[in-house]
């Protein structure tokens, strides 16, 4: 999915509409944000809650393909939670892979 600048500037109205029946001070704003992107532009005004809000979400966002780090080298898992600088595989996955791998080594060797 691309997000085209009219998208982010309806995302920030909606976000900041239904956060604002909550906000205690509305008349008061600390923060504005102008919004450029070619020829679209925006801008909002921001009350201290309504900032702390977007700070909030913005710190709790996770990016779909964020798949946790390599338990081996500390990269990033791929989606299939494989370490791409290291070929290790991670998470529950991995561990079932890893221990399947080692029993079967184990009946070779013995």
């Amino acid at each position: 999915m691309t997000s085209q600048p009219a998208d982010v500037m309806a995302a920030m109205e909606e976000f900041l509409a239904r956060i604002a029946p909550f906000d205690t001070r509305p008349g008061a704003p600390v923060v504005s944000v102008e919004m450029r992107a070619g020829r679209v532009r925006g801008g909002f005004e921001l009350t201290e809650r309504s900032a702390r809000a977007l700070c909030e979400a913005l710190a709790r966002y996770t990016d779909p393909d964020d798949n946790g780090r390599c338990g081996d080298c500390g990269g990033h898992l791929d989606r299939n939670l494989q370490c791409p600088g290291c070929g290790h595989v991670g998470g529950v996955f991995g561990e079932t892979i890893l221990h399947r791998a080692a029993e079967i080594a184990n009946r070779r060797d013995g």
